[in-house]
């Protein structure tokens, strides 16, 4: 995603970069560029937080990128305030936005046909929980995410006949070939 901001540079402060680095999750998610998103993390010492919350705004809903287990790793260098040292964590987004255009357009390539509709606003917000998160049935390693309420259909030519499909997207937000 090129149009993103300007990533930060090492020099910058933990929780810039981290705010970026929310930005780009969220965005490469929807597989859209949304120009007005913003993002931001709190300050925080990761030598005694464990947890960070920061938010980002995409196409006008909050999403949050959650940061656990976070780690400090001191090299013993100091400047007289602060440590150097690394910083290990694991995160995630606890939502995802999904773009009726995006997967739309996903399902006219991969069906190749140029009619299909999905029944759902413009975008969503989509909230994942452990319920709508199966294991991959595909060749793809991973995990797929069922989008329950939203269906959507296309028209296959080979058959003559429209076709209905559930939203499946990969745990990347890529819909999933029917």
């Amino acid at each position: 995603m090129s149009k993103l901001p300007p990533k930060p540079a090492d020099s910058a402060p933990l929780r810039e970069r981290i705010a970026w680095e929310a930005l780009q999750k969220v965005t490469r998610f929807a597989h859209r560029l949304d120009p007005a998103a913003r993002s931001s993390c709190p300050a925080f010492d990761p030598g005694r937080t464990t947890t960070v919350t920061c938010t980002v705004t995409y196409l006008g809903e909050g999403y949050d990128y959650v940061l656990r287990d976070i780690k400090f790793q001191g090299t013993g260098l100091t400047n007289g305030r602060t440590e150097q040292g690394t910083v290990s964590y694991k995160a995630d987004i606890t939502a995802g936005p999904i773009i009726r255009d995006q997967v739309e357009a996903v399902l006219r390539y991969q069906n190749s046909t140029e009619y299909t509709a999905c029944d759902m606003p413009e975008h969503v917000r989509f909230g994942f929980d452990s319920t709508r998160r199966r294991p991959s049935g595909s060749s793809v390693v991973g995990e797929w995410i069922y989008v329950p309420g939203i269906s959507c259909r296309y028209l296959d030519s080979k058959a003559r006949a429209v076709k209905a499909i559930p939203l499946e997207l990969y745990d990347w937000g890529a819909p999933i070939h029917p």
